[in-house]
């Protein structure tokens, strides 16, 4: 194909290949002889040479050659030179980068294996032949693929994972197999048992492990991560079947087993059905204790049996306290209650109670004072359509029907909201006095867990924790009506 002339005019180079063992003629070495050749024959003016290793059909990945186009865009050369037209691209969003600078800004693109020039205009036959020679390209690349991962897919089907083994495996390429390693499966098979046995958290399991001389040689502590170990427990490979993706289903490999379907069965359960931890500052003393020796608020800490029994410390992380105390919920739950049993709630001043019950039932007072008045506004209404009635002789039964069927349902039955709801503030009040019959702990044991919380940092100035247990201080309103 002819070529305009570009003698002496400014240029960039391109050369790339996907992997180091590139074939003959297309290494980088080689593709830049090819384009110094080309460019020494014009007497070009070599401004940049890039040479990058990167696969064509990931552009998002291909660093060189977006700096390149953006050299380009800003006028940096005249010319750009390829080896080959695949060199540049196997996909039509980077070609299209590069015809767009041709036909735009006056660029001539060189792909000189193929002796393909490229300037605007582009003709007809030139961008058949540049379209041909990318759509062969990425045709190439994806059957490659495709040939790859059926090859991958037929040695997996055949019983041999061709992938690394996991943990207490060690491949055998010869013999195509995985073969075990006496340590590593003890190790994986005593992590099975003590998990399925339901009386151990995943953590849990990590450390038994360690105690009983296992060691988990990829860490320096020699004591397997959670998530490693999780990753360990739910792996199928350890039954002796894998997953083979490409085929979407799983197979039974020529690998020894380590642990047997039914305890596997039994791991998979208690993962699925362990509860997750719930979040710090969930928990009812949270941001709440404090530790007596150095001051520093307590961090619950939540540990859940896969047989769902759930235990709650609160412990001192101030690595400079030199108590370091940690104490169960349950200890803290009965110090509580302890103290709240010396609450005599009769003992509360009339005043804080009638003040107390009056927000509290403010909003019922106001919806009742609201129905009483929609009593008036309704037998207004009514007797306003009576008068028109009568006054312009209206005899449409069906009209003055509709016309009090609307007033009905605007206003409800007023006689049974009223009702109900003098029923509510009358049972409001007489819980309330019943209440005050009781202890403070009677009341506090019957409340969810946020109401406790709200109880807790209404009556309390301080909780402090000892070795003992709670040291707890009241505000001075609860002080005066505890039981003496």
């Amino acid at each position: 194909m002819l070529i305009k002339d570009i003698k002496k005019k400014r240029a960039l180079v391109y050369c790339r290949v996907s992997s180091e063992d590139q074939g003959k003629g297309t290494s980088l070495d080689e593709q830049e002889t090819l384009c110094l050749d080309f460019a020494k024959k014009y007497k070009l003016e070599i401004e940049k040479i890039y040479k990058e290793k990167g696969s064509a059909m990931k552009p998002e990945k291909r660093k060189m050659f977006n700096e390149m186009v953006e050299k380009l865009r800003k006028g940096v050369a005249d010319v750009v030179i390829f080896a080959f037209v695949d060199r540049m691209s196997r996909n039509p969003v980077d070609g299209y980068k590069i015809i767009q600078q041709v036909e735009d800004e006056g660029l001539t693109a060189i792909f000189v294996q193929e002796r393909l020039y490229l300037q605007a205009p582009i003709e007809s036959s030139e961008m058949l032949m540049l379209d041909t020679v990318l759509g062969v390209s990425n045709y190439r690349v994806r059957l490659d693929k495709e040939k790859c991962k059926a090859g991958i897919k037929a040695r997996a089907l055949e019983g041999f994972r061709p992938n690394r083994s996991p943990y207490g495996y060690k491949n055998d390429k010869r013999l195509k197999t995985a073969v075990t390693m006496k340590k590593r499966a003890d190790f994986v098979k005593k992590a099975f048992e003590l998990y399925a046995t339901g009386e151990y958290t995943v953590v849990e399991v990590a450390e038994k492990l360690y105690e009983l001389g296992f060691r988990y040689e990829f860490q320096p502590s020699k004591i397997i991560p959670k998530q490693s170990l999780i990753s360990m427990l739910k792996n199928p490979f350890y039954t002796g079947k894998y997953y083979v993706k490409q085929a979407g289903e799983y197979v039974n490999g020529n690998h020894k087993a380590i642990v047997s379907e039914d305890v596997y069965d039994k791991v998979q359960k208690l993962l699925n059905l362990a509860p997750k931890s719930p979040r710090k500052h969930a928990l009812l003393y949270s941001q709440l204790l404090k530790c007596e020796n150095c001051g520093g608020f307590m961090v619950g800490d939540v540990k859940e049996k896969p047989n769902g029994k759930r235990y709650v410390y609160y412990r001192c992380t101030n690595p400079k306290c030199n108590e370091h105390l940690s104490i169960p919920e349950i200890v803290i739950d009965k110090d509580v209650e302890s103290y709240l049993k010396e609450i005599r709630l009769g003992l509360i001043p009339k005043e804080i109670i009638n003040e107390a019950i009056k927000d509290e039932l403010y909003p019922m007072t106001q919806k009742l004072s609201g129905y009483r008045r929609d009593v008036s506004r309704k037998y207004d209404r009514e007797r306003r359509l009576y008068k028109r009635i009568v006054e312009d002789e209206i005899v449409d039964e069906e009209y003055i029907r509709g016309a009090k069927a609307l007033i009905q349902e605007e206003y409800g039955d007023l006689d049974s909201k009223i009702y109900y709801t003098q029923k509510q503030i009358e049972t409001i009040k007489n819980n309330v006095a019943e209440n005050l019959q009781k202890r403070l702990y009677d009341v506090y044991t019957v409340f969810d867990s946020k109401t406790k919380r709200k109880a807790l940092e209404l009556l309390a100035n301080s909780f402090k924790c000892t070795e003992k247990g709670l040291k707890m201080t009241f505000k001075s309103a609860f002080r005066k009506i505890r039981k003496r």
